[in-house]
C-alpha cells in the first residue's frame, strides 16, 4: 500500500468516528448534511519526511451553524498533535488555520480547516 493511501484510510477512520458523512475531494453527495470533504496536497519532501496539507471543509445546511461549528471544533480537538505509528507509515498533525467561507447558496454553510500533517518514512525503507 502507498503512504499516502495509507495515511488516507487513517484519517478516514478518524474521520468517521466524527461523522457519517466523509468524502475525499470532489467524491461527495451534494444533498448529505453535516458533511465532511477532505483532500491531501503534497507541500515538500525533505530527509525521508513528506509535508502534507491537509484541507477539510465541513458543510452544512439551514441557518444554525451549530451542527457545522461543532463538528470542526471536534476535528480541531482531535486532530491537532494527533501521533499515529503502525507498520507502514507514522504521522503527526498540527492544527493550522479556520476560516468561514462564504457560499452563493446563502443557505449552505461552510467551515474551511488547514492542517499540516508530517508523514515519516519508517527506517529500513
Amino acid at each position: 500500500m502507498s503512504k499516502t493511501w495509507a495515511l488516507r484510510v487513517e484519517l478516514q477512520k478518524i474521520f468517521k468516528v466524527l461523522t457519517n458523512n466523509v468524502f475525499y475531494e470532489g467524491n461527495q453527495d451534494f444533498n448529505i448534511y453535516p458533511r465532511l470533504v477532505y483532500e491531501l496536497s503534497e507541500v515538500s519532501y525533505n530527509s525521508g519526511k513528506i509535508l502534507y496539507q491537509l484541507e477539510v471543509n465541513i458543510f452544512e445546511h439551514g441557518t444554525s451553524t451549530k451542527a457545522v461549528d461543532d463538528l470542526a471544533d471536534s476535528l480541531q480537538n482531535t486532530l491537532n498533535k494527533h501521533y499515529f505509528i503502525n507498520n507502514e507509515i507514522q504521522f503527526a498533525v498540527y492544527r493550522g488555520l479556520r476560516q468561514k467561507v462564504e457560499e452563493k447558496d446563502k443557505s449552505i454553510i461552510r467551515r474551511r480547516l488547514l492542517f499540516e500533517i508530517h508523514l515519516h518514512e519508517l527506517k529500513g525503507e
